[in-house]
């Protein structure tokens, strides 16, 4: 009996000093930071039945970009200027995904609404439309601007370092973006389209001046900032397509 009682002494013992180290070990939590790109809800138009598209550089205001506290007024034209072209090639890469448009290349848009101010105005001068149409084979002019672009970080002590860049506990990204698809044959606002997203990840590092030069030649990555210019394009897409007439068929 004794033999079994020591055996059993030693049993506790051991068990009570497990119990013991994992009360000192450092305690470990899994944190889901996964960020998701929003699926397309839009049911695939045959091509034969796609709008062809033309898409100049979109505008961007200068109070719209706000980097956590950095003061941005010092940035130049130049630099909305590439940041509105950047974010339109996003947008004809997500629209070509959207399988809703056929796109023209761009090469020459810029040059003609630059003559005519259009991009800046917002006027939308008919003859110009039309002559758009004749030199891309468009038939419907996007008009796009970025009306807010922010990245903010907070708790622990957040900050954002240098001019871009930075590291916090929170990091949120909110963009919205508004576009007008006209025809270039009667400058008619045949849809509008606008969307807005917001995305945070916590404990994470955002280098975003690298983000923002990637996104000012078209580029994009897999960070916050990225997913919400590309979910917030992807919103506006859906938003116009959803109230875009049918394309007329030959016969009509």
């Amino acid at each position: 009996m004794s033999t079994v009682m020591t055996t059993y002494t030693r049993f506790l013992g051991a068990l009570l000093a497990l119990v013991m180290l994992a009360a000192c070990a450092p305690s470990v939590s899994v944190e889901d930071t996964s960020v998701r790109l929003r699926e397309f809800k839009l049911e695939p138009v045959p091509r034969d039945e796609r709008w062809v598209i033309a898409v100049p550089s979109f505008t961007v205001g200068s109070g719209s970009v706000r980097i956590g506290s950095v003061d941005l007024s010092k940035e130049g034209p130049e630099f909305y200027r590439e940041l509105g072209s950047g974010v339109a090639d996003i947008f004809i890469a997500e629209a070509y995904e959207s399988q809703q448009f056929r796109i023209t290349e761009r090469a020459e848009i810029d040059k003609v609404l630059f003559e005519q101010d259009l991009a800046q105005s917002g006027r939308v001068n008919p003859e110009t439309a039309a002559a758009l149409g004749r030199i891309e084979g468009a038939e419907l002019l996007v008009l796009g601007s970025v009306s807010e672009f922010g990245v903010q970080t907070t708790g622990g002590g957040g900050r954002v370092l240098g001019i871009f860049g930075g590291f916090a506990e929170t990091v949120t990204a909110r963009v919205a973006v508004e576009i007008r698809l006209v025809d270039t044959v009667t400058a008619e606002i045949m849809a509008i389209g606008r969307g807005i997203s917001e995305v945070s990840q916590r404990n994470v590092t955002v280098d975003v001046a690298n983000v923002m030069t990637d996104l000012r030649v078209g580029r994009t990555g897999t960070t916050i900032v990225d997913y919400a210019v590309r979910n917030a394009i992807r919103a506006a897409i859906e938003n116009a397509a959803c109230s875009l007439p049918e394309k007329p068929t030959a016969e009509q």
